[in-house]
């Protein structure tokens, strides 16, 4: 396990091993790429593109939920797939400012399937795949949405204490930051008052 935590932090003495697992990765991708863009056909919430078609292991997330509070917005994330996938879980950010519980000022992102070391069996196993993590980052704008276990304790803070201003604040955010691609892209200022 040792080698293993030195490896997800970019540390391997070892580089035929890396050369394997890499290879590993790339083939369960080529897979579960196909299962995911089958699936996401007939899911219009989510948008799945490849920067370079190439490199599976690096991909864009695109979200954009048309009901809830969080309706009419974009939001993108970044995924990187790690060699050592599936035994740890894909690295995630928030490319798109938001105000939500789940998600910081700076892009991370809290969601059990991306956690290695979580409770009762919600957390990252070998077992788990791609689509899972896609269809978590998607619900995190509906049902998944945590007020109980934040990131963002000032948003969790703020819905609890006056849900009316969490939401004019959740939407003044996907005014300035999260449109549609078909909109103006001028970002006004975000007026932090709340």
């Amino acid at each position: 396990m040792l080698n293993l935590q030195k490896r997800i932090d970019g540390v391997d003495e070892n580089k035929d091993y890396l050369g394997k697992r890499t290879s590993i990765r790339d083939k369960l991708l080529a897979q579960e790429v196909q299962d995911v863009q089958k699936v996401l056909r007939n899911h219009p919430t989510c948008k799945i593109t490849f920067p370079d078609p190439t490199l599976l292991h690096e991909m864009e997330l695109t979200v954009k939920p048309t009901a809830g509070m969080y309706a009419n917005g974009v939001f993108k994330f970044s995924i990187h797939v790690p060699p050592e996938y599936n035994n740890v879980p894909p690295t995630v950010e928030c490319k798109t400012r938001v105000w939500h519980p789940n998600i910081n000022e700076e892009g991370k992102i809290c969601l059990s399937i991306l956690r290695v070391n979580s409770l009762a069996d919600f957390g990252w196993l070998p077992t788990r795949r791609m689509l899972e993590v896609i269809l978590g980052l998607d619900g995190l704008f509906g049902d998944l949405i945590s007020f109980d276990d934040p990131l963002n304790e000032e948003a969790a803070k703020q819905y609890k204490e006056n849900p009316a201003n969490f939401e004019n604040k959740v939407r003044r955010y996907i005014k300035n930051y999260c449109k549609y691609e078909e909109e103006d892209d001028d970002e006004d200022e975000d007026d932090d008052e709340d």
